[in-house]
């Protein structure tokens, strides 16, 4: 393949994936077709059945391009330094910029229903990325904001990511419903607290 039917290749490829993620973050994976995607690329079927064989495969390309977008979104976000003047500031910026890009939180979420309902391969992927995002968010926790016990680490990188999932919901719900400003100060309280001391003991059963 010469340069530049490699690069025609690459462009047709860039449209279709273009297409397909807009129609899917509007309508949902499932009631989005082949032909629909098509349509929306402005080529033939066949033209799209030489890209793509199956709708799979399409998939797993809008997955790893959507997945990839997901994980710079969250590193350009997070704040750079403990020594930031605004520590709530700089979260509720991070926060904002993440929820506000409500097409990627709808995809997001029509790509992890399909995984659950019953695509494996779809599965298996989000469960190493989601792996991925929890040690960086742990691993953010530990720059910024000075945080070294390994099991607080791993239980705040685990709740970090719920909670960005969790506020994606609400924030396609209902954004005026969402307090970003008393959020982040309740987080930075959290991830500030003096890892030092006493850790609350379970309660006993009744």
């Amino acid at each position: 393949m010469n340069g530049s039917a490699g690069r025609d290749r690459a462009a047709s490829r860039t449209r279709i994936l273009g297409a397909a993620r807009r129609l899917m973050a509007e309508k949902g994976v499932k009631q989005t077709t082949l032909a629909d995607i098509a349509r929306e690329a402005g080529i033939s079927p066949g033209t799209l059945f030489y890209h793509y064989a199956s709708k799979n495969d399409l998939i797993y390309d809008i997955l790893e391009k959507h997945l990839a977008d997901l994980t710079d979104a969250i590193i350009a976000s997070l704040p750079r330094r403990r020594d930031a003047a605004d520590l709530a500031g700089a979260l509720q910026n991070a926060l904002t910029r993440l929820l506000q890009d409500t097409d990627s939180g709808r995809m997001n979420l029509y790509l992890l229903q399909e995984a659950i309902v019953g695509n494996s391969e779809l599965k298996d992927r989000f469960a190493v990325r989601y792996q991925a995002w929890r040690e960086l968010l742990a691993g953010q926790a530990a720059r910024v904001f000075g945080i070294s016990d390994p099991h607080r680490l791993s239980a705040l990188g685990a709740l970090l990511l719920a909670t960005i999932d969790g506020l994606t919901i609400q924030f396609l719900l209902a954004p005026g419903s969402v307090d970003l400003p008393g959020l982040a100060e309740e987080l930075v309280r959290l991830l500030t607290a003096d890892e030092k001391g006493p850790r609350p003991q379970p309660a006993e059963a009744g």
